[in-house]
Formats: structure tokens, sequence, C-alpha cells
């Protein structure tokens, strides 16, 4: 019969393991698969981003380094003084003029720069050269009527009609201060013009590659690689403008990889073609290397499944009956499960819950027993009290009658400790006040005993008097104070009394200058008054130790007695409660 369930539980958990671990593996591996495809789409896209930014961010730099060049040249001292000068001939002056416009070129671009002119607009002051001339030649020449007089504009012309040869110019006006009037006139302009072809021309390193076409802002393609059509371009940028909001993304367009980038500085399109193959060969990848993994991963987690479902049965078989013996009272089965799971943890737990009853019955009847004893230990300064007042008020009739006022006052002062300790109008809980007066007459009475042996000084904060503390929680302090720091001193001693409060906690601070005590002894005394009663060794102490533990058991650990303690120099008992007033229910915060 047992045979059977076993049975039965495995193959459920084994169904169970096998559909729960292949299902989700499978869902995941799909999402998996979809997703990894996505990413490498964007990651190729984004290096196709990067490779457009970088081959437009190489462009503007170039464009850029050609205008800081041509303004530099408009602005050479030696230029602008030869073009108005007439103390050489013009040649000469042509020459120098050439010369300084060959030196402020930037070297490393002539195989892009076509030519750099200088022309000149003083009509009384010629002059010629390879780089200078007047500006009547710049009038016949083609690419005067496309400037229209645009100063630091870029534009573009086609140098041979239907060649396809499109040149970009760029002019820059030359002034002179003129120092009669002290204003600036124009003697000239300076004109760069460089190859579109040369600057356009993508670069192939890393084996990336991309075609490109350009467009102006009347959409003429001034410059396009080798197998790309003018019209299929046009039309891709076409569609782009009029579908697309983020231009300058990557997009698929009859099955090429495309985008748009704009050239600010001089108002052109760029179309980039990025070919098909990375994305397919992505594809290829993604295929090869995450099927196979899914597969691979489902046996595994067949299998697994399988193996796992047998040996859960058969821990299971053994905790069901731990649990079965334990139920008909046999509470010593306690061999353990092995593993390292929940199983193995709700075995421990059983264990420990098993313990952790025993632990609490037994502490709660340990402390059910502290409390009684304590309660036992006041008690027995209550004996007999009835008897004793009694007694007291005879004494201190007989003491009037024959004049012995001093005894009078000790029987009133002890008359009214023992109706403190009798409780009868009292309850557990007392003022600060009524404990002080308490304090006081039991102070009177050791000061008829000791005499002049010590002074006694109280410091109460007004707002604490009507405070509520244990009744009988000072005097034993007190006592302490008085019989082992201040008796056993040769001279006299002074004994204060410090109640008040720090926030929540209301503290009494009871100070002697006594005899004191050394770091041993006061550590023999903290581990003996915070040591747990389970034992009948103290009988009958209704000291520090028992206030200490009357505080605790009544307002919690965080309350009691602290002590403070040097050799010769007195000892300072400081006692904590909750801050409780007068009506308050419960002590403990």
């Amino acid at each position: 019969m047992r045979r059977k369930r076993y049975s039965t539980v495995f193959h459920q958990l084994a169904l169970f393991f096998i559909l729960a671990g292949i299902l989700p593996i499978a869902v995941l591996g799909l999402y998996m698969y979809n997703r990894v495809n996505e990413l490498a789409g964007q990651e190729l896209t984004h290096s196709y981003e990067i490779l457009a930014s970088q081959y437009l961010g190489g462009i503007q730099e170039k464009l850029a380094r050609y205008e800081t060049s041509l303004k530099f040249i408009t602005q050479n001292t030696v230029i602008v003084e030869q073009l108005g000068s007439t103390a050489l001939n013009s040649y000469t002056r042509g020459g120098m003029i050439s010369e300084e416009v060959s030196k402020s070129l930037i070297l490393d671009e002539q195989s892009t720069i076509r030519n750099c002119m200088i022309y000149s607009e003083l009509k009384n002051a010629p002059v010629y050269g390879r780089r200078v001339t007047m500006k009547d030649t710049a009038v016949r020449e083609k690419w005067y009527p496309v400037w229209q007089g645009k100063m630091g504009e870029w534009f573009f012309y086609e140098n041979s009609a239907g060649t396809g040869n499109n040149l970009g110019v760029l002019v820059y006006p030359i002034y002179r201060m003129d120092l009669v009037s002290l204003k600036q006139e124009q003697i000239g302009f300076a004109k760069l013009e460089i190859y579109m072809e040369r600057l356009f021309a993508p670069a192939t390193e890393d084996g990336s590659s991309f075609r490109t076409a350009v467009f102006d802002e009347e959409l003429q393609c001034r410059y396009r690689t080798e197998g790309v059509e003018e019209a299929e371009a046009l039309a891709c940028l076409e569609e782009i403008e009029k579908n697309g909001r983020d231009e300058e993304a990557v997009r698929i367009i009859n099955g090429q990889m495309v985008c748009v980038r704009k050239l600010e500085t001089c108002g052109l399109k760029f179309l980039l073609f990025f070919g098909a193959d990375g994305m397919e060969q992505k594809h290829r990848e993604v295929n090869s290397t995450i099927i196979p993994l899914i597969l691979l991963v489902m046996g595994i987690d067949s299998i697994g499944c399988y193996l796992f479902a047998g040996m859960f049965s058969k821990r299971v078989t053994i905790l069901v009956n731990k649990f079965k013996r334990v139920e008909t009272g046999d509470f010593s089965a306690t061999e353990p499960i092995s593993g390292n799971d929940e199983l193995k943890v709700l075995d421990d737990q059983f264990t420990h819950m098993l313990e952790t009853i025993n632990a609490l019955i037994r502490e709660n009847y340990v402390q059910e027993l502290e409390k009684k004893e304590t309660e036992l230990q006041n008690l027995q300064l209550q004996i007999n009290p009835h008897f004793l007042y009694n007694t007291l008020e005879t004494i201190s009739s007989i003491a009037a009658v024959r004049q012995a006022f001093t005894v009078c006052d000790l029987c009133g002062r002890l008359g009214e400790i023992f109706r403190y300790s009798l409780g009868k109008d009292y309850g557990e809980f007392v003022t600060v006040e009524q404990e002080l007066h308490h304090v006081e007459n039991y102070v009177f009475i050791q000061k008829v005993r000791y005499g002049d042996k010590f002074e006694v000084f109280y410091h109460i904060e007004p707002e604490v008097r009507q405070c509520m503390i244990l009744r009988f929680i000072l005097q034993p302090v007190v006592e302490n104070a008085i019989l082992h720091g201040i008796a056993p001193m040769t001279g006299n001693g002074t004994l204060k009394i410090n109640v008040g409060r720090q926030g929540e906690i209301l503290y009494v601070k009871v100070e002697d200058d006594g005899i004191g005590m050394d770091s041993t002894r006061k550590s023999e005394l903290e581990e003996y008054i915070s040591r747990p009663e389970n034992s009948r060794e103290e009988k009958g102490s209704i000291g520090v130790r028992n206030v200490h533990r009357r505080v605790r058991l009544a307002c919690g650990d965080r309350y009691g007695v602290s002590i403070e303690s040097r050799p010769y120099r007195g000892s300072g008992f400081l006692i904590t409660f909750p801050l409780r007033r007068k009506g308050d229910e419960e002590c403990t915060d």
C-alpha cells in the first residue's frame, strides 16, 4: 500500500515539474530569441548611427577648418596692405599676396581644395598673381552668378554641365580701416573652392561601408556614390521626411537600412545607405546560438525534474511518518531530514517549535516564581504590622507623659513607616512625593541613631512630584548608601537625593561621598543584582538587588538600577522608570 502511494506522488511530481519547467522555458526561450534578435538589430542600428555621426562630424570639422582658414586669410595684414598699396607694381604685389594665401591654406587638405583666390575691388590699385586678381575676372567665372553676393555662406554649383562635377564655394569679404573716416571699407573678397566628391567620399575603416547621396535645399543631388540611383535616393528621402519624425533614425526601406543626416552649416541633406548583410548575419548568429541552447536547457530540465521528484517524494514520506509519531505523543522523534531546502527548514522548525514550547512553559513558570518571591520578600517588612503599630502608640504615650519627646518623634516616624509598609491606603505605585516622605521618616530615624554622622540634601524637580513610582523602592537604596558607604567612614558624610526627568524617563539618583568601591567589587555587585533568581541562595534580600528586580518586572528590561563608584570617592545609584503621571494605568512604555 505504501509503495502504491509513493509511486502516485512520484509520477504526479514528475509530470508537474516537467510541465512547469518546460512550458516556462519554451515561452522564455521564445521571448529571449525575439529579444536577442531585437537587441542585435538595435546594436547594429546603433553602430550605423555612430558611423553616420562620425561621417557627418568629419565633414563638419573639415568645413569649419576651411572657414577658419579663409577668415584668417581675409584678416592677414600683409594681404590687406598689399591690396591697397601702389608702391610696387601689380605683379610684385600679386606674388606677395599669393605667397601669403598659400601659407595660410590647410596643408593636409590640399587634395580637397580646388583653389583659393583673392579678388580686389580697388580699380586704382590693380593687382595680379597666381592667387589674386581683380573683381572683373570673378564676374566672368561660373560661380559668380550662383553666388548672389552671400558672404560667409556655403553654396554649390556644377563646374561642367551634366558631368556631376560639383564644387562647394565659400566667400568672405576683405576690409581695411579708413584712417580718415575711421570706418571699414570693403576692398575685396576671398573665395575658397573645394571638390565635393573628395570631401563627401565615405571611408571604409573597420570593414564598415555605406553609400551616400547628398541633396541641397532644392533637393538637387550634389553628390552620390557609385551604385546609388538619384531617383531612388530622392524617393527614400521624400518618404522619410513624410512619414518619420525622427529623421536621423536608421530604418529599413525597400530592404535597405537608410538614415538621413542634415548638415546645417551648408544646408545639405545626407542620405546614407547601409547594406542589409549585417542584419542577416546577426540573425544567423542568434539562430545558431539561442535555439540549441533552448533545446539543451529543456532536456536538462526534464531529466533534473524527474530525478528531483524521486528524491523529494522519499523525503516527504519520511517527514509525514515523523509527524504521525509526534501525534501519538512520541516527542523523541527528532531524527533530522537531509538536504538544504524548504523541507529541511520545515523539519528544523518543527523540532525548534517543540523546544520553544517547552522553553516557554519553563520561562513562564520561573518568571511567575520570581515575581512571587519578590512579593514575599517585600512582605517580610510587614510582619504583624498591626501589633507593632499599636505597640508604638503605647510607647509614644508613655514617653509623652515622661517628656521624652525624642522618643515620641521616633515612635511617630516609625509608625508612619509601618503604616506605609502596610499599604492600606496605597497601591503598588505611589507618587514621588509620598515615597520621599517615607524616605525622610527613615532618614530621621537613622540620624537619631548616627547623630551628626551625615547630612542629606534633596533636589526634586517640581514637575515630577506627582509622577508615579513603585512603593517602597527608594528606602533600600538609601539604607545601602548609609550602611555601606557613609557608616564605615571615620569622618562625616553627605547624601544627595536627586529626582528629575529626561524626556519620557523618570530618574532617581542617590549619591554618597562614602568609601566607594573598586572596579572589581562594582562588577561583582552589578553581576549580582542582574542575576536571574533561579535559586534560593539569596533568601530575604530586600536591598539593591530587590529594587533592580522589582523595577524590571514591573516596567521592563530597559529600566532598573545602574551603579557608579570609585574608591574613597563615593558611590551613585541611578534608578530609572518610564515617566508615568498620576492616573496612568500602566508602567511599561
